[in-house]
């Protein structure tokens, strides 16, 4: 992935997550589009990224702490992402 696609990719992630109250079917599809694969469980989602070889997961609570939750989680799994993409 070189930079500009990652720059898009995570311009996209944090568009998907902007005002994140709970994951919606569009919400969802949107996610699916972008390469994550998305698990319910009982208090959390967890998102599945395949990078190559590597299977990343993040753990996303259901319901958000404070309004700005949806933009920092997209900007931590863009940071993981972006670490491995370097190692």
């Amino acid at each position: 992935m070189t930079q500009k696609e990652f720059r898009d990719f995570k311009e996209s992630l944090k568009v998907v997550f902007a005002g994140y109250k709970r994951i919606n079917s569009k919400m969802e599809q949107r996610l699916r589009l972008l390469g994550f694969f998305m698990i319910r469980q009982k208090k959390h989602y967890i998102f599945v990224y395949n990078l190559g070889e590597k299977r990343l997961q993040f753990e996303v609570d259901k319901t958000p702490g404070d309004r700005r939750s949806g933009i920092k989680t997209a900007c931590d799994i863009a940071r993981i992402i972006q670490k491995e993409l370097v190692s």
